[in-house]
């Protein structure tokens, strides 16, 4: 369960990172997301689904989501162009939640 002073700790996407990962290892749910930071920018993807998350921040610390894509479904990914900026972390990680929900429905319909 997400409490409070977990979401005040995320200032940055590498505390992002370290968040997911945690959570991720914990809720083991078999669908074996990546998560990978990189220079400020942080990728998320599933092997066997075409479609991830880019989550990073804009020169003013706005949180900035990208939705990314491979279109090949070879690991290779590039922005869509489909973005959103917020100022809250938790619409970040609803975002992350909301695209793990769609993995999963995703996997048991197929």
């Amino acid at each position: 369960m997400l409490r409070p002073e977990d979401v005040e700790r995320i200032l940055t996407t590498r505390d992002l990172s370290v968040f997911l990962k945690g959570m991720v290892q914990k809720e083991d749910c078999d669908l074996k997301i990546e998560i990978d930071y990189e220079s400020g920018e942080l990728f998320m993807n599933c092997p066997g689904f075409s479609n991830g998350l880019s989550v990073t921040t804009d020169p003013f610390g706005v949180w900035v989501i990208n939705e990314i894509i491979s279109q090949e479904n070879d690991g290779n990914f590039t922005q869509t162009g489909n973005f959103h900026k917020t100022e809250t972390t938790l619409t970040v990680l609803r975002a992350v939640a909301s695209w793990i929900t769609d993995l999963e429905e995703s996997a048991r319909n197929t």
